[in-house]
């Protein structure tokens, strides 16, 4: 399990990841629309994904449940290849790496999502754990991350004309900190299966919104040739993120949440982490803004 789930898979996501870089070399005016498109596939497919798995698991165990999946993927992420095709061309002599990697902007994106990671994922693996402490039923229960994939799939669209409207730094720093209070008030105030079931949708709706994003943004500042560079490296903070973040989440739920069949402190971990990213993502806009034309209140 260790090597399929942790090894193999994180190869095999991260590749077909990094090719979706080549969209922003085809849009320029419409890039952020193309871009929410594009990542709110994930979402369609978390909705499809979860329950197909569940099913698999029910019949076949966890066994052949990985060797169908891996044998879907393969089909659909083998043809799909088949069809990407590059339109910018790399420059001689590549890009500079060093420069891209020291760059003010990208070091605040990149902490950005190593914050953002660090919590986000605390509702996907808890909500459910809360919803079963109520006494709802398992299948219910699993029921919240069906509920945070559509809202992922619709969010994902609506972020790219938000970002339009309001600009996308200011839109991410709106998100997460909308999602930062949600999390305290719903987990921590309301508990129902009512409010978790909202929380699910908003949460997944508006959560997402910094990697329909990011790309666009950073293709702003570096350009289309650099673009993935830049990515690369703003998902090395996020890695960093996960791996931290991840057994943070289980180690501090198992000391303090789980004896007092509480859910406080691991909330407060997530909570904590989307306000930090809200408040890197307004640094970042702070850099921008001095020494330009642009002040705190425009739209960037």
């Amino acid at each position: 399990m260790m090597c399929t789930i942790g090894i193999a898979n994180s190869f095999g996501v991260f590749s077909t990841y990094y090719i979706n870089f080549l969209y922003p070399n085809w849009h320029d005016k419409t890039r952020p629309l193309a871009t929410a498109i594009t990542v709110a596939g994930s979402g369609a497919g978390g909705m499809l994904f979860t329950a197909i798995t569940q099913k698999l698991l029910d019949a076949i165990g966890y066994r052949w449940a990985l060797r169908v999946l891996a044998l879907i993927l393969l089909c659909i992420s083998g043809t799909a290849s088949l069809f990407y095709k590059r339109r910018v061309s790399v420059p001689k002599g590549g890009v500079n790496f060093m420069a891209i990697a020291r760059d003010k902007r990208l070091i605040m994106v990149g902490l950005a999502g190593f914050f953002v990671n660090v919590g986000l994922f605390m509702l996907w693996y808890y909500l459910p754990t809360a919803a079963l402490a109520l006494g709802q039923t398992k299948q219910a229960s699993n029921n919240l991350i069906l509920y945070m994939n559509a809202g992922s799939t619709v969010g994902r669209i609506i972020a790219a004309y938000a970002a339009m409207a309001l600009g996308p730094i200011n839109l991410v720093i709106s998100s997460y900190l909308v999602c930062s209070i949600l999390i305290l008030v719903v987990m921590l105030a309301v508990k129902s299966m009512v409010a978790y079931i909202v929380l699910a949708v908003i949460f997944g709706a508006i959560s997402a919104s910094y990697i329909s994003i990011t790309p666009p943004l950073l293709t702003e500042f570096f350009g289309t040739q650099a673009v993935a560079t830049a990515m690369g490296i703003m998902n090395a903070w996020c890695s960093i993120g996960i791996l931290i973040g991840n057994p943070s989440q289980g180690a501090i739920y198992q000391k303090f949440d789980r004896p007092t069949g509480s859910f406080m402190a691991i909330t407060i971990w997530g909570s904590l982490s989307l306000f930090l990213a809200a408040s890197t993502y307004a640094l970042l806009k702070y850099l921008i803004v001095c020494g330009s034309a642009y002040r705190i209140w425009s739209k960037l």
